[in-house]
């Protein structure tokens, strides 16, 4: 039920869930600060110096591969390390929210509905596959799942692929178990999911588009995907996904008039039993506040049956609420009243960064994927030189490759600047700059240390928002989906009435 009251779950996985919170803010509190720092400003305001000594003179001397091993604990390192940063690292572990999806470790308040079979992500139920592409395309269903595949994935890439298949499977369960077959794909793009969730699932579908450039593009991906579907399944039919172009963003205004609006839509647009009504919410990486936007709506509005969203660019969430605008973070009740609940920019950006990713390239040597960091923070000693001004400059992204030198990394990277700001001959032969480029070891370091901070920031923007599902009585689930190697935002939160 859609309640406005709050209240304070006692089971034990939620008490865990604050604790954790708790421990977290008092650990980014003594080095929140590496979080809060800027790499680009490393050599500028001599970040290295900041760091304890000894942590700097193991950092001087362990190996990329030593470091990235030792970050994601995969072998026993022969070193001795500081007690510190041991004792950091196993907070970090002990803390932050497992991102194993091989072996998922599923947080679940204790107060609502067993989930555990809902939300596992490695269930396949081909029974619910059977019988949904039976009754909507009259064919064999393994026959014709086999032959859709090929059409679901055609221009789709490998990591969207991998996205899709997980959480269309737990959509599909979380709609079952809510017994509702209305799902709204909300930032739905070109619709690959939402082909998903119609045709291999028989769902009603409604994608929520901002853009009708990629509302219209959808259409069209509709239309070419069902004429090559006919050519080889000429009996398929199948619920045709609808799209419409709205902006879901967080008015009040907004919040009252949507869910009547989707289920008009509903309504005029597809066939669905009057005991049927309702509706859940599918969200693969909104942006920013619109993961706080749906999870506020499905709170308020009892027809909205469930949802299952995955979040993203937490950097983009508002921080200082206003009349006009709630804030995205925090959500819940608990953290709000907590003093040093507070994430810069910095840190909530690092937040949406793979660790795993991180240390592969530290493991297999590849210097020219990590040196780009070194290279920005010496060519912004030059810039800041020249003006002030170009402090934190939008520069042009360049891809460091084998060979590329300083010089041309600078120059391809400030070619967007007038002239007389773009760095000259002189400037690389600074003896400062050349000191910066020698020590480009320091700042992939600093970088590492942030990166290995970053899995308690997420876990901080998670368990906010599992409480603030908890304190609404609506049970959430949180659980690690995505191979974090392929998709850094793996966790996908989940809540059914």
């Amino acid at each position: 039920m859609a309640t406005t009251d709050v209240h304070e779950c006692a089971c034990g996985v939620c008490r865990g869930s604050r604790v954790a919170l708790q421990q977290i803010l008092r650990l980014l509190d003594v080095y929140g600060w590496l979080l809060d720092s800027y790499v680009v400003d490393f050599f500028q305001e001599n970040l290295w110096d900041k760091l304890p000594i000894e942590w700097r003179h193991i950092m001087e001397v362990v190996t990329p591969e030593e470091l990235g091993s030792w970050l994601l604990g995969e072998s026993q390192s022969k070193r001795s390390w500081p007690l510190t940063l041991l004792a950091l690292r196993k907070c970090i572990w002990s803390f932050g929210i497992n991102r194993d999806h091989v072996n998922p470790k599923i947080i679940q308040c204790r107060n609502g509905l067993n989930l555990r079979k809902v939300v596992n992500p490695d269930r396949i139920s081909m029974e619910k596959n059977e019988s949904n592409t039976r009754s909507s395309n009259g064919c064999n269903s393994r026959e014709t799942l086999l032959k859709l595949q090929n059409h679901f994935t055609k221009h789709v890439k490998m990591k969207k692929r991998h996205e899709i298949e997980k959480i269309a499977q737990i959509a599909t369960d979380c709609a079952s178990a809510a017994d509702s077959e209305r799902i709204v794909d909300v930032g739905a793009g070109m619709g690959h999911l939402a082909r998903v969730l119609a045709y291999k699932y028989g769902l009603c579908v409604l994608c929520i588009e901002q853009q009708e450039s990629l509302s219209r593009r959808a259409r069209e991906c509709d239309g070419e995907f069902f004429i090559t579907v006919r050519k080889s399944l000429p009996d398929f039919k199948g619920k045709k996904p609808e799209h419409v172009t709205l902006e879901v963003n967080t008015s009040s205004d907004t919040r009252t008039k949507l869910p009547d609006c989707i289920n008009e839509i509903f309504n005029n647009r597809f066939n669905v039993k009057a005991d049927r009504q309702g509706f859940g919410f599918i969200g693969l990486h909104p942006c920013g506040d619109l993961a706080a936007t749906l999870l506020r709506l499905y709170s308020e509005q009892e027809n909205i049956k469930f949802i299952c969203i995955v979040g993203c660019c937490y950097m983009k969430l508002t921080l200082e609420e206003t009349e006009e605008k709630p804030r995205g973070y925090p959500l819940s009740r608990y953290l709000s009243q907590l003093k040093n609940n507070s994430l810069s920019y910095t840190a909530l950006e690092v937040g949406c960064h793979a660790i795993e990713s991180y240390c592969d390239k530290l493991k297999t040597g590849k210097i020219e994927d990590l040196i780009v960091h070194a290279y920005r923070a010496a060519l912004e000693s030059i810039l800041v030189a020249k003006n002030e001004k170009l402090r934190h400059a939008h520069l042009k992204s360049v891809k460091v490759t084998r060979g590329i030198t300083f010089e041309c990394y600078c120059k391809m990277a400030t070619a967007n600047l007038p002239s007389e700001y773009q760095p000259n001959d002189s400037d690389f032969k600074k003896p400062c700059v050349t000191e910066f480029l020698k020590s480009w070891w320091r700042a992939v370091a600093f970088s590492s240390l942030r990166f290995m901070l970053a899995p308690l920031v997420e876990t901080v923007v998670l368990l906010d928002r599992f409480l603030f599902l908890s304190e609404k009585n609506l049970a959430p689930t949180l659980t690690p989906i995505f191979d974090p190697r392929l998709s850094p935002r793996n966790f996908v939160l989940t809540s059914i009435k």
